[in-house]
Formats: C-alpha cells, structure tokens, sequence
C-alpha cells in the first residue's frame, strides 16, 4: 500500500491529556473569529464572558460537552492523541421478519418457511423434466419431496451401515417409520432423478462449475434474507462440507478438522444464522468485474457484505481476509469493520515494538493517515489487529475484546448431491435460530428440533394412505403386519413425556399433513391419549392412522377431533 502513512502511538494520561487541550484551546484563541456566525448578544462587548475561562473550567469539568471551542480543542487534537468513532445501533431489530412466521406452530412448519415453496417447486419440475428428459416417468409430488427430505434428515441421527438397510427385513436393522414412507425403489428413483437446473439450457463455454445447483443457491440467499435481520455484529468465514469424491471444487485443506470437501463462504450472524454464501469454486472461479482488482480474501469479504454497507452493521474476520486496502475500501462504504491481521501483510508499518522487548499484556499500536489503526497485543503469542472504527484509547477489556473477536469469526463449519444435502443443513439451522427466537421460553434441543422435523415431513407421504380396518392385518390396511411394532416405534420415536409435552406424540406429527391422520379400528383395546391427558380413565377400540395412539372416536365423544386440534 503505497502512500500509506503511519502515525506512532504513545497513550497520554489526564494530565497529559488537559495540558494539550489547554494547549489547543489557546491556539483556537489567537485565530481571527467571523462576527458574522456571533448572536447579538455574543457581540455585545459589555456582557461577552472571560472566554479562557470558560474553556479551562470545561475542560477540567468535562461536563459542558457542548461548548464550541471545547469541540473544536478535541477535534483538533483528535489527529495526535486517538481515533475513536462513535458505532451506530443497527437501526433494524434482531429479531425474525415474525410476519412472515405467523402461521408457524410447529418445527416442520418453520423449516418449510426457510426452505420455501418456490424452491420446492422448482426442484420438483426440474427432476420431473430430467426424468421426461431420459425417457423415463417419474411422476414426483411436493409430498414425496418432502418425504424424502425427512428420511434424510432422520438418516443423519439414526445411523446404519448403509441406506439400503433401513428398508431391511431384518429384526436387528428394521426401521419400520422409514418402510411406512416410502418404498426402498421409490426413494432411489427420486435419487437418481433429483435436479435443480435444466441441463439442456446449459450456455456455451459455460464456465460456471455449480450451474446444476446455481438456482437453488440463489433462493436459498433470497429466503434467507427475506426472513431474518439479524445482529448488528456480521462475521465473514469459510465452511467445509464433508466430501472425499472426485470433484474439481473439492478443496483439501490438512489444518482444518474437516480436510477434504466443499468450501462455502458464509457471512452469519451472532447466534449462528447465515444470512448469505456463496460456494467456493477454485482459484479458476470468474470474479465480479468491480472486484476484479482485489484479492481472494478481499472478493469474499466485499461480495458478501456489499447488501450491508451504510447499513451501521459491523463486520468481523479473521486473517485470511484483512488487509489495509479491504479495511479502507469498507471506511470509504461506510462499513465498520475489524479483524485479525498477519503481521506480513503488504502496508502494514514495520516500526512496531519486537517480540522480544514485550511481556504478557504489553501493546504497541499505529494509525494510518486514513484512520485505520493496527494493534500489536501480547499474550502467549503476539496478536495482530487490524480495524477502521476501534480508538487508541487504553481499556481493561482489551482482552475481553479480543477474545470476543474470536468467538465472532468462529461463528460458522453425483458430486452435487453431498452439497445439495449439505445446504438443506444449513436450512435446518436456520430455521432453528428463528424458532429459538421467537419462541424463547419453548427449550427444545437441536436434536429435538431434528426429529420433529424429520418426522414432520415423513409423514407427507401419507395424505393419500387411508386405512378403514386393521383388524384382519391385510396389506392394503396402513401398519398391518408390524402393527404393534410401527405403535411401540412411533412412541420410541416420541417417548413419553407428559410433564412437558402432555402428549407422547411431536406436534409435527400431530398436527402436520391433515389428509394422513384416519381412524382404525381394531380388537386391541388402550387407554385413550386424549383422556389420560385429561386424567380421564377410557379404552377405546379405535386410533389414529398415522400417530399410532389410541383415541376415542363415537357417538359420545370425539377425542381423535380434540388431540389433532392446535393447543399450546
């Protein structure tokens, strides 16, 4: 960074400090003043005041903030003593656009809100026309879409060997939940034909390497901030997503925990939301045209942030992304930014105190004549910061500040399919954030959030399965064969918690999919879900389809009405 010029630091104490002010002030004094800006009563020399002592009882005082020449002393000495602004509250609120979340009661129903509907339709019609495309017929609904999302998402908490072994008629691998969805054959067709993009529209000479996932890369970044604010604090990192494939976007880095496997650029907020990203395409990748002069590091920061500059948010990193030049570029937006810095860095002053003259808690500093400070602090090791709003000025939190640094960049972690499940994590996160947010007293478990979700969705495929009779275990009836073992999973799947939940099923199942919930009947008598919750003693012959409970259901009382109605 030519042209560059760094002012030495040396921290003054309050002495030192009103010594100079007074100093200034008498400067101030010997300037000619314009009568023109003066009131009438300011040019009345009978009653004009002792100006000097005026400034020397502000200045000792520090109370009469608003005096003129007292601002004017400290704006003087603003340039030789310290550089400290002022950080803006982010005047949008933290909290979820909860507009857009008022028909929500359940885990699933968020979940489907971040995914969004036009991104479920649209992978739908793709796969539907890549199978017409390959002269075949798959015939996919929204429901079976889902479905499928939720066997996956009970995949990642249940594990087996292989996916095959979750339809297995084996007692040891038998997954009854996952057979009732879905046929084996059914779940790798829709597999095998799952697209987002069509192939037939791919340009010539495209040099895109994720064009197949490229739409549902954007609707995701729209849902995502669409639906929440987030903090005023923003940090910019990279994620990896597992993948020891062959792909040429696969990056392999052997200091993270994950080595191999996709890398995204994410920009998050304070409680883990990602309000954007973008996936790493290798050092081959086009760059934006406005960008094309920066850096790496510098493309991500000022692509991911351009939404938020003037927008009094804060952006934080780590060393792989600052430099002097990104930190000036986001000071001229308007952005507050800040960040660890390598000490190699180009244009970074070569004055700062050595290694060796610097115990444990000892700190050198520098200001730029743009007013972008570097702090060298001293802890284990020398740290390095680099920053366009931070002051000069001494703190006993420095190290609470630094360690809070920290926590903020650390915020975040076919070929495509791992990345197409990959991102659908990230949706699930999101969704949980915003859940968390709004219902703050509701203290549910991300592992809890997962099943409610997952068992949620898989019960979309049911809408169509409705079951009259199982007394004679007939296939055509829906649990037949495995009836008392689909009942003894589907309460394994909820267990019992009546002191919390009043009800051993999720909402997600209770509630969700209308059109999957029948009443059967058979010889089997048990007490009645809705009854015990009452403290109601009652054993009727009927229950519920797909919850897998026992319900009333007569002339005198319809307790299977009641239990799928919304209750908190």
């Amino acid at each position: 960074m030519a042209g560059v010029f760094w002012r030495g630091g040396k921290f003054l104490n309050d002495e030192e400090l009103l010594e100079a002010a007074e100093v200034a002030a008498a400067e101030l004094e010997q300037l000619p003043l314009d009568n023109n800006l003066l009131t009438d009563e300011e040019n009345s020399e009978d009653d004009e005041p002792d100006e000097s002592n005026v400034i020397r009882d502000d200045i000792q005082g520090m109370s009469q903030q608003n005096d003129l020449l007292v601002e004017n002393a400290f704006e003087t000495l603003a340039d030789e003593v310290e550089f400290e602004n002022d950080v803006p509250r982010n005047e949008k609120s933290k909290s979820p656009v909860e507009e857009h979340f008022l028909e929500c009661t359940t885990a699933t129903d968020y979940f489907l809100k971040v995914l969004g509907s036009t991104t479920i339709e649209n992978i739908v019609y793709q796969s539907n026309l890549y199978a017409t495309q390959r002269n075949k017929v798959l015939n996919l609904k929204e429901n079976e879409l889902l479905a499928f999302i939720g066997i996956h998402f009970f995949m990642g908490y249940h594990h087996l060997p292989s996916y095959k072994h979750y339809w297995s008629s084996a007692e040891d691998l038998d997954v009854p939940i996952v057979i009732r969805t879905m046929p084996r054959n059914r779940f790798q067709q829709i597999l095998s034909f799952l697209h987002m993009n069509d192939n037939s529209t791919i340009p010539r000479g495209n040099k895109g390497k994720i064009y197949k996932i490229r739409p549902f890369v954007s609707s995701l970044n729209n849902q995502f901030d669409l639906l929440y604010h987030g903090t005023r604090e923003l940090s910019v990192d990279e994620s990896i997503i597992l993948f020891k494939g062959r792909s040429t976007i696969k990056q392999y880095n052997p200091m993270k925990p994950i080595k191999r496997g996709y890398k995204l650029w994410c920009i998050a907020d304070q409680h883990g939301y990602i309000k954007k990203f973008d996936v790493y395409q290798g050092k081959d990748e086009i760059a934006e045209e406005k960008f094309q002069s920066y850096g790496l590091g510098e493309r991500v920061v000022l692509s991911l942030t351009e939404n938020y500059w003037g927008k009094s948010r804060i952006i934080y990193f780590d060393n792989y992304f600052s430099t002097v030049q990104l930190l000036e570029k986001l000071k001229l937006e308007n952005t507050l930014a800040c960040g660890t810095i390598r000490s190699n860095r180009r244009g970074l002053p070569k004055d700062m105190t050595v290694d060796k003259n610097m115990k444990r808690g000892d700190y050198d500093y520098r200001v730029s004549n743009l007013d972008i400070i570097f702090f060298k602090w001293c802890d284990n090791r020398s740290v390095y910061l680099l920053s366009n709003f931070h002051g000069s000025q001494p703190s006993h939190t420095w190290r609470t500040d630094c360690e809070q640094l920290t926590a903020l960049t650390g915020g975040l972690k076919k070929w495509w399919h791992r990345l197409f499940f990959g991102l659908l994590d990230i949706v699930f996160v999101n969704s949980y954030v915003i859940y968390k947010k709004i219902n703050p007293d509701n203290n549910v478990s991300l592992l809890e959030f997962r099943r409610g979700v997952s068992t949620g969705l898989m019960i979309k495929s049911n809408a169509k399965k409705r079951t009259l009779d199982i007394s004679n275990g007939s296939r055509g009836a829906a649990p037949s064969s495995r009836s008392s073992a689909s009942s003894r999973n589907n309460n394994s799947v909820n267990p019992p918690k009546r002191r919390k939940y009043n009800y051993s099923v999720s909402n997600d199942v209770r509630l969700g999919n209308r059109g999957a919930h029948w009443p059967i009947f058979g010889k089997d008598r048990r007490r009645c879900e809705q009854c015990s919750s009452m403290g109601v003693e009652s054993r009727p012959h009927s229950k519920c389809s797909s919850c897998g409970v026992f319900l009333c259901s007569n002339e005198k009382k319809n307790c299977f009405l009641v239990y799928h109605e919304f209750s908190q």
